[in-house]
């Protein structure tokens, strides 16, 4: 096992990132989360407001998950030394939803990954699987509900952040080689290549990250030393890395997503509130708090 996750693997994961879709509402899935994993809520933007939604069927630590549709796709994660690669759905189109089990299983067994969907496909990168870090990446077609395996990484990552934009996958940061890192890079699929971008102004394992504006946001995270509440941005257009005012409350293994132009980040390792940034002020603000902590919870707009 790196010694990277050894340290670190009671207290940071890797956060799944969403992006917001035109006409989307004003809500918000919070699904698991360290003691808590089999938990999920939902919480409102604008009413700042609490729901219990139905719990996950098994307990997962350190999973991914995606909004397929309104599918609520979660993925792999661990329990003690089981780690998985079952899928279960919950289908908020349905009137009354409830976890089913009965999907295709990645190829890999994985916690501490990432996801994200693009042009109808879900993508899964990297992670941990109980002997080490991973390279490896699938995708999922929902419809034809078939897992295919993709080109690796340039290289083994854990507890990292993947986002999409621009028809591409972005994989950020997360634990390689025993340590922190700062590097970047990004995945086309027509040509189905890897190539590195130019790396962030911080390392960052355990990070967050979304799309808003045609500009990737990397926020929080561990930098091998401590915890970080700071954030900086890729702009798409002129490849280049700037800082972010800081968040107010460090984090790491948050989770982020975007709803309704605004930048919501939830949990991190010993925190329970939640807060958020918006772009035309450049501030954050807190909102609220959670009942409980929740560490590494996947964050999705619904």
């Amino acid at each position: 096992m790196h010694l990277l996750v050894t340290s670190l693997v009671s207290q940071i994961s890797a956060a799944p990132a969403c992006k917001a879709k035109p006409g989307q509402s004003d809500e918000i899935l919070i699904i698991g989360g360290w003691n808590c994993e089999r938990s999920v809520a939902k919480f409102n933007t604008k009413k700042i407001q609490w729901s219990n939604m139905p719990d996950t069927n098994i307990a997962r630590r350190w999973p991914s998950a995606v909004n397929y549709n309104q599918q609520i796709l979660l993925m792999g994660g661990r329990q003690g030394s089981t780690y998985y690669n079952s899928v279960e759905m919950l289908d908020l189109n349905d009137e009354n939803p409830k976890w089913d089990s009965n999907l295709p299983s990645m190829g890999e067994e994985r916690c501490l990954f990432a996801s994200v969907l693009l042009d109808g496909l879900v993508y899964c990168a990297g992670g941990y699987n109980g002997t080490g870090s991973l390279s490896s990446c699938e995708s999922y077609n929902p419809e034809e509900k078939k897992w295919s395996s993709i080109r690796n990484m340039n290289i083994k990552r854990s507890s990292h952040s993947l986002v999409s934009a621009r028809g591409l996958l972005y994989a950020l940061g997360g634990g390689v080689s025993n340590c922190a890192t700062n590097t970047a890079e990004c995945y086309d699929p027509r040509n189905g290549k890897w190539e590195y971008i130019p790396p962030m102004k911080t390392c960052r394992y355990g990070l967050t990250a979304v799309v808003l504006n045609n500009e990737i946001y990397a926020i929080g995270g561990y930098d091998g030393s401590k915890y970080l509440s700071s954030v900086e941005k890729y702009n798409l257009d002129t490849k280049t890395w700037i800082d972010v005012p800081s968040m107010n409350h460090l984090r790491s293994g948050g989770s982020a997503c975007v709803v309704d132009g605004l930048i919501w980040v939830f949990g991190g390792y010993g925190a329970k509130t939640v807060e958020f940034y918006d772009p035309a002020t450049n501030k954050w603000q807190v909102s609220t708090n959670m009942d409980s902590e929740r560490n590494f919870p996947c964050v999705l707009s619904i």
